[in-house]
């Protein structure tokens, strides 16, 4: 047995060798002082001593012998085999033992890393052992066939000595060889077997086995790799290996294949391609091996598309987390943070190395005493999902709010190892929430409470109030012809002026006590604690001086007043409703006392109250049923006596024949608004009685209509003045406008615009009730103005106050200075004539001459006056 290697030997080192995936296999023979190698792949050394052999153990023990770590095992660990070249780290190796017992040596596969073999393998070195001693016993066989043919050559030269003897030799002898032949055919039989149970082995593999020449054509495969190629054995025979590997990756799988002859061993994944045109991702390897002689490539391969398509999953799942615009964290079991996704640092300014490592608790900041740090806490310890709304910090220290979501992460044995939290930022729905609070609860403008706060503020007062036996006050506050400024400036300037008013009450109140925005230009408040009704007086005092003080809005000083109204519990009303509608009827009372006072309630208060609600009532219906009528004042030139103009003063006759007086609806229709719709009616309605007049055959006269500062307000003046006109017929220059003083003193830049506007329409423009005001005598000049007319206050006392004499006097002479002319109002004696005349005013009208008349004796009037003259006083 002592012989060179031999072809057979070595197919079946190899072979072992691709089986059991090791890199080295060796068949050795042993006799009584020494091992050596009859065949051996992947190791260099041809023989061992057999005190320190592996294989030593194998044949001592005359069954498998397996370690899986040499270096772990100490009969091994001190091994020259081990520690030096080849450095083997892992043996398994079967015994070869003839048929009565004797070891002649062993087949072993040996690696340089540790590992295990599988019981398919473990069983086919078995059986690849049983194939070498049966090869080592056929050659044995074959020696002593050779050796009887040489005795039967000995027997034939003694044969001319004893034929018998040789005959009986021969017979004997060729039974022998029979028995020996019959024994072979027997062992060439078994080891056919056994070869096809080897091929069974490598069929049974989970994957795909081959052996790959160095021209890449296949030498052996499994039956795996033709269900998987979909090909026959003579398809795969005749191709080269990439023949069978997607186009993609042909080049690859040729340089591994170069890479495994050159290198030893090589690994790669690439898709194969069946027959039917689908390609199935497999991962394979390879080892340089001599097989026949010859240096081939032998190696494995697994369907790795399950693989693939968890990786695909996993990488799908990884982009979403990436992708997500919640911020997505992974902690351990104590909330330590072990990943974080990019939408965390967007959220929370930090970034991942600063975040990860440390607890999650340092986005609270400090901040931990809130409900939800106790839900997730519970939840974190009985391992279970949980969600909170948490009051988080940025890296910035920023508060956001977060509505997080954890959950446990379980392992396969249902053990949770970690938690996954999802945090959602929700400050600007928190945000929302509490601005939609405030909108509820809080005006939006001045930020002061609103009625709804105020009732139940009240409601608070009243129970507390009950319960120490206190009083309680609540007030109305309405200010003073706001709506002039608002109508005639604009909704911005009156925006700005409410803010400033409702700061300076707030500074006037007590913390305790509650103003707040009723509506429009009314606020009203609570003053809890009170002990005694006359300390209210003093604060309504500091109340009306306050608002009283000028406000400074976009450049401009504006003044304005308001008219306050209080009630008392328990004296006035015992429930919120009751106290406040007492506190409006005494606001109203105020107002009819002249404005810029405060009342305190009284029962009578209610009823005045009902008759202005009444009022109201039938100053709507007025306008739609045409109540309202033109009366005409005659204004007259003092230096002749002649009628030159009229001016047109609103009646409001009821459907009942009862007159009601200007003084009694003018501001209440001022404060609805409802002065709108009348003040174009009467502008259309007098310039048509004015063309009447002169389509009668009456000389022209200038009539003068009065302007509200709503119909001033808007920028719509001019085009409504231009459609009264153009309806009428009537030419503008028998048009004048008569404009309050306080009017077109509220925004005198814009005034200037509006008043050019009207005048470049043609019409005449006028300044009622001159002295009243504050005019810029800068901006009166600018003004277009054609006439200032002097308040009727002031020629009422022209005889009794001294004081009224210098106004008017003064107004007279500011007017010829400007180029107006002055017209006196409200003339009633000679006296007051006699001083006009004197101070050469230009024009007067007044009961002296004659009351407001309707159209029809207007016309009579100035018929009588005189046709041919002109119409003379």
């Amino acid at each position: 047995m002592d012989t060179l290697p031999e072809a057979q030997f070595d197919d079946i080192t190899i072979l072992a060798s691709t089986i059991c995936d090791t890199p080295m296999a060796i068949i050795t023979l042993v006799d009584e002082h020494r091992q050596w190698f009859k065949a051996r792949v992947g190791i260099d050394v041809t023989e061992t001593a057999r005190e320190i052999a592996f294989c030593n153990h194998t044949i001592r023990g005359r069954q498998p012998f397996i370690v899986g770590d040499a270096l772990a095992d100490p009969r091994f660990a001190d091994n020259p085999l081990v520690n030096d070249e080849p450095r083997i780290r892992f043996y398994a190796g079967v015994p070869l033992l003839t048929p009565d017992g004797y070891a002649l040596g062993s087949l072993a596969v040996l690696d340089r890393r540790p590992r295990k073999l599988t019981p398919p393998q473990e069983q086919a070195l078995r059986l690849l052992g049983r194939q070498v001693e049966m090869e080592l016993e056929l050659r044995s066989s074959l020696a002593g066939r050779t050796q009887a043919l040489a005795e039967r050559d000995r027997a034939q030269e003694q044969l001319v000595a004893s034929h018998r003897q040789l005959e009986q030799l021969v017979r004997e002898r060729t039974g022998e060889l029979r028995a020996v032949n019959a024994a072979l055919h027997e062992r060439i039989e078994e080891s056919g077997r056994e070869a096809r149970e080897a091929q069974a082995i490598l069929d049974s593999l989970p994957g795909i086995f081959y052996i790959i020449g160095a021209d890449r054509r296949f030498l052996r495969w499994n039956r795996n790799l033709e269900l998987v190629l979909g090909r026959s054995a003579e398809d795969i025979r005749e191709a080269h290996a990439e023949a069978f590997v997607h186009p993609s990756d042909r080049e690859l799988v040729i340089e591994r294949i170069a890479e495994v002859l050159d290198k030893g061993c090589a690994t790669t994944e690439a898709a194969l391609l069946a027959r039917n045109g689908d390609a199935v991702p497999y991962y394979l390897s390879g080892v340089r091996i001599d097989y026949g002689n010859r240096p081939c490539v032998a190696g494995m391969g697994i369907d790795i598309t399950a693989r693939r398509n968890v990786e695909e999953t996993l990488r799908l799942r990884d982009r979403a987390i990436q992708s997500s615009v919640n911020a997505i964290i992974i902690t351990d079991l104590a909330g330590n943070i072990e990943y974080v996704n990019p939408a965390f640092e967007r959220i929370t300014g930090y970034l991942p190395h600063q975040a990860i490592g440390r607890n999650c608790r340092f986005l609270q900041n400090g901040d931990r005493e809130q409900a939800g740090v106790a839900r997730l806490r519970r939840a974190i310890q009985a391992r279970e999902e949980g969600s909170a709304l948490l009051r988080n910090y940025r890296s910035d220290g920023q508060l956001f709010w977060n509505d997080v979501h954890i959950a446990p992460v379980r392992d396969a044995s249902g053990e949770a190892t970690h938690f996954v939290g999802v945090l959602n930022d929700v400050t600007a729905i928190k945000h929302a929430e509490e601005q939609l609070e405030r909108q509820a609860n809080f005006d939006p403008l001045t930020a002061l409470a609103n009625r709804n706060v105020l009732k139940d503020r009240i409601e608070k007062a009243i129970a507390g109030a009950a319960r120490h036996g206190e009083r309680v006050a609540v007030g109305f506050i309405d200010l003073d012809n706001f709506k002039v400024i608002n109508d005639s400036l604009g909704h911005n300037i009156g925006d700005e002026l409410l803010k400033q008013v409702a700061e300076r009450l707030s500074a006037c109140l007590r913390e305790q006590d509650t103003v707040a925005r009723y509506g429009g230009d009314e606020f009203a408040f609570v003053l809890p604690d009170q002990h005694e009704e006359n300390g209210i007086g003093g604060l309504m005092e500091r109340i009306l001086d306050t608002i009283g003080m000028p406000f400074r809005v976009d450049g401009h000083d504006f003044y304005i007043s308001c008219s306050i109204g209080v009630s008392f519990y328990p004296r006035d009303g015992r429930d919120a409703d009751t106290l406040l509608r007492n506190a409006d009827a005494a606001m109203y009372r105020a107002k009819e006392r002249g404005r810029n006072n405060f009342q305190f309630y009284t029962a009578s208060m209610n009823e005045r109250v009902s008759e202005r609600l009444s009022l109201e009532s039938m100053l709507r219906q007025a306008v739609s049923r045409g109540e309202f009528a033109l009366h005409y004042q005659p204004k007259v030139d003092l230096r002749s006596g002649r009628v030159v103009g009229v001016e047109a003063l609103l009646r409001w006759q009821r459907g009942d024949g009862a007159l009601v007086l200007p003084s009694t609806f003018i501001s209440l229709a001022e404060e609805t608004g409802l002065i709108v719709p009348i003040g174009e009616w009467a502008l259309q309605q007098a310039c048509r009685d004015n063309k009447a007049l002169q389509e009668a055959g009456l000389p022209p006269l200038h009539v003068a209509v009065n302007i509200s500062a709503r119909q001033f307000g808007g920028g719509v003046l001019a085009g409504r003045v231009k459609a009264a006109l153009e309806g009428a017929g009537l030419g503008p220059e028998w048009l004048e406008l008569e404009l309050t003083e306080s009017l077109v003193m509220q925004n005198p830049e814009e005034a200037v615009r509006a008043l050019h506007e009207l005048k470049d329409l043609g019409v005449r423009l006028a300044i009622d009730d001159f002295g009243t005001g504050y005019s810029s005598l800068s901006y009166l000049q600018r003004f277009p103005i054609d006439h200032l007319k002097i308040d009727q206050s002031f020629v009422r006392d022209i005889g009794a106050d001294p004081n009224d004499a210098i106004i008017a006097r003064a107004v007279i002479s500011l007017g010829h200075s400007l180029g107006m002319q002055v017209v006196a109002e409200g003339v009633s004696s000679e006296e007051q004539l006699s001083f006009l005349r004197r101070h050469d005013c230009d024009q007067m009208q007044g009961f002296l001459f004659s009351r407001p008349l309707p159209i029809a004796a207007l016309s009579g009037l100035l018929e009588r006056a005189g046709l041919q003259h002109g119409y003379r006083a």
